[in-house]
């Protein structure tokens, strides 16, 4: 399809920062896949303890994108409701000043991430330039296991922006049915999933040694949502039953000490359980490749970017139904097993760890790595910018 080219202004509430990289990298991604074809604008505000003025503003060109961030210093708490009002007033003229260094760009679309805050942004901004107003949501609090989208006033916004914007993205069609069985309605919904590069940047091995078999499990490190303790469970269970396997479990985070502890408690620490911390690119994808598959336990995903990132290496996945695991894993590629179900997951392990060498890796890989490429990703995401423009 040929495309026009369109400016597209991204207001996200999580996106990399000089205090950390990683937030809102899968947003960052396709911003990049959109530039190809699109001007695009990424306008990101942040709050900042230690701002030494009122604003600073870093403004960066990166791999094609426009980066205007802008730091915001918190106001003093004299009263909470005090501090509320001055935070979203300090919030909303930071958007002003990235606006300004924008200089001459005029958006075609304005495309907010994640809700609430940005999407207000993004409704102000459409009626300022006449533009529609594009909500992309990738936040798992719309699911009843995390129980975070509370309070009435916020609902009320929330169901306002959502329902005035001119499409609404949800990066699975699970996370699209949680934001509708929360009355987030809209008459133009779509799923387009995340943007991710496969860590494949390495030679595959030719042959599979047979020696002691391996999984791996990958993650922040929230217990409440990826349900490590689960897993550990699930292993502990299995080693009374044979001794011819190790799980890797990659990763930082919150409950990294206490899971390790649990694991100690267990008695599988570093007998079945090996804790190896946050692996990135090529080491990560040397331990995807040496894996014989990859165990996502979680309780809820909005997305499961382990999951692609796993087969997209040709590396099966036993996973929960959570994100987009339901739509892309099969008898052919892994198996899917209920949540917080113990007994099933122990099952499951163990029956792959006894067929590992049956699966096709060059067909899992196949069958994945073109669904979520940046080409892929950023045609989706233009054509629904056409649609809305045509509809104007």
């Amino acid at each position: 399809m040929s495309v026009s080219p369109l400016n597209i202004l991204f207001l996200p509430r999580w996106y990399p920062h000089r205090y950390d990289p990683m937030p809102g990298l899968f947003i960052q991604r396709q911003a990049e896949a959109l530039a190809s074809v699109h001007q695009v604008v990424v306008l990101y505000v942040h709050p900042d303890a230690d701002c030494p003025s009122e604003f600073e503003i870093d403004y960066a060109i990166e791999n094609g994108v426009t980066a205007v961030r802008v730091y915001y210093k918190i106001p003093e708490i004299i009263l909470p409701g005090i501090f509320q009002v001055l935070n979203l007033t300090s919030f909303y003229r930071a958007h002003k000043r990235g606006l300004e260094v924008v200089g001459d760009f005029t958006p075609d679309i304005i495309h907010s991430h994640i809700l609430t805050r940005e999407a207000i942004m993004g409704y102000l901004m459409s009626r300022r330039y006449h533009v529609p107003h594009v909500i992309s949501e990738h936040w798992s609090r719309y699911f009843p296991e995390n129980g975070t989208y509370k309070g009435i006033l916020r609902k009320l916004i929330t169901r306002y922006v959502v329902g005035k914007a001119a499409a609404v993205i949800a990066v699975s069609e699970v996370l699209k049915q949680a934001m509708l069985s929360s009355h987030l309605i809209n008459e133009n919904y779509f799923v387009v999933p995340n943007v991710v590069d496969p860590p494949h940047l390495i030679e595959p091995h030719d042959e599979r040694p047979d020696i002691l078999k391996q999984f791996l499990h990958v993650s922040c490190f929230d217990n409440r949502s990826k349900n490590i303790s689960g897993l550990l469970e699930a292993i502990f269970e299995l080693s009374k039953r044979r001794s011819d396997f190790r799980c890797l479990l990659v990763g930082e985070g919150p409950d990294l000490e206490s899971m390790k502890q649990l694991a100690m408690e267990l008695g599988v620490l570093e007998k079945t359980v090996f804790f190896v911390g946050l692996k990135e690119d090529k080491d990560l994808a040397s331990l995807y490749d040496e894996a014989d598959f990859t165990v996502l336990s979680s309780r809820y995903e909005t997305f499961g970017t382990v999951i692609v990132e796993s087969l997209a290496c040709g590396t099966p996945v036993i996973s929960t139904p959570v994100g987009i695991a339901p739509e892309v894993i099969n008898d052919k590629n892994g198996i899917l097993v209920p949540a917080e179900d113990i007994l099933a997951l122990t099952e499951a392990i163990d029956h792959m760890l006894d067929r590992r060498n049956s699966f096709d890796r060059d067909a899992i890989k196949a069958t994945i790595q073109e669904r979520y490429s940046p080409q892929s990703i950023g045609s989706q995401l233009s054509e629904i910018y056409s649609q809305i423009k045509d509809n104007v």
